[in-house]
């Protein structure tokens, strides 16, 4: 078995998804670690979150990760190896109310992982946002707008859907100014945003 104790969280998830490939289960990485792949490790996260979009059964995805030596431990897989855990939140792939078909790839050590596409993941951050007022979210959401030149106008329709075109707004001119001012690193977003402290 392949020694995974000094594996990156990206090579991880890489091997991981090459390994439930060959299996016939494909995976789709999301959360968090989707965000520091899209803010170059700007954001830091502590857990792979992977949806398993080919529908296959609980119990075959978990045999599939015991032979990489996890374990489920409730919600999530874990392992004596790494201190890294593994969650695969429940299907269909989407963000606030939009399904997702289309994705991308990130290109890792350990083989490709698939991956949502740079604005799907600023659209599921602002959902969190919208959905429950995490300051958090909306911070890594500009951060990847800005880090990959994203615009307000891009994802309107999501944000007058999802929360309010008030909203809407307020975060347009939030990237604005974050522009404007070369803001690209997550703690001096973070000062802007509390700073400026949408209702």
């Amino acid at each position: 078995m392949t020694d995974i104790s000094q594996f990156s969280m990206l090579q991880l998830a890489g091997y991981i998804a090459q390994h439930l490939k060959a299996r016939n289960i494909d995976v789709v990485l999301v959360g968090g670690l989707a965000v520091a792949c899209y803010t170059y490790n700007r954001y830091l996260t502590k857990d792979i979150d992977m949806v398993d979009i080919s529908y296959q059964s609980p119990r075959a995805l978990q045999s599939a990760m015991n032979a990489l030596g996890f374990q489920k431990k409730g919600r999530v897989f874990v392992s004596d190896e790494t201190d890294i855990v593994v969650e695969f939140p429940s299907a269909p792939l989407s963000v606030g109310d939009e399904f997702i078909t289309n994705h991308t790839e990130f290109q890792t050590a350990q083989g490709a992982i698939p991956i949502l596409q740079a604005i799907d993941v600023v659209k599921d951050r602002l959902a969190a946002y919208f959905h429950w007022q995490d300051k958090q979210s909306l911070v890594q959401a500009l951060c990847i707008m800005l880090c990959h030149n994203i615009s307000p106008n891009e994802v309107q329709k999501f944000c007058t859907r999802e929360g309010s075109q008030e909203a809407f707004e307020k975060i347009a001119s939030f990237h604005k100014s974050l522009k404007n001012i070369g803001a690209l690193e997550i703690e001096d977003i973070e000062r802007f945003v509390v700073t400026h402290s949408l209702p």
